[in-house]
């Protein structure tokens, strides 16, 4: 079968939430496990659309957990905490999903800010509420002056306090 062609039932299978259609495909083309999409990993797109059991499977089957892609080259925790999805982001956590905040479009704090989510989850796993960043659209900007400038004063105000007990 033609690559293209996989991916694309791939994708259908994991949008679908079709876990035995999913395993089928790949006990076919194992090869396809790593393949790479313009949303990132299989196990990105799984994570963008909150199906933990596919995401389950996919780790289970060898899916490097921290492999990078997508439009900002992050990990699938990112995807999770985009798409507020709390149960796929707390799962990634559990099996030692890497953190990443080298970049402010990577950080998973400031992507669950953005979509209005569980900041709560990051921070409590020691996610480094005071790193800043300055760029093109930010001028040292830390994840609380984040959540005002988006208008997120319940996530502002929690951001606050938590940094407040650290000092």
């Amino acid at each position: 079968m033609d690559k293209v062609q996989s991916a694309k039932d791939i994708r259908g299978a994991i949008k679908s939430a079709q876990l035995d259609m999913l395993r089928d495909l790949l006990e076919k083309e194992p090869e396809m496990l790593t393949w790479m999409t313009p949303f990132g990993t299989w196990l990105h797109v799984a994570a963008a659309y909150g199906h933990l059991e596919i995401i389950e499977y996919l780790i289970n089957a060898g899916i490097d957990i921290n492999t990078q892609g997508g439009t900002f080259s992050t990990n699938a925790l990112e995807r999770a905490a985009t798409k507020g999805h709390l149960n796929i982001a707390e799962y990634l956590i559990n099996q030692n999903v890497e953190i990443d905040t080298n970049e402010p479009d990577r950080n998973p704090l400031l992507a669950a800010i953005y979509g209005g989510h569980f900041e709560r989850l990051l921070v409590e796993n020691n996610i480094d509420v005071s790193i800043k960043y300055s760029g093109d659209n930010m001028k040292d900007m830390d994840a609380y002056a984040f959540a005002i400038e988006r208008g997120q004063t319940e996530i502002a105000e929690y951001l606050k306090q938590k940094m407040d007990e650290k000092r």
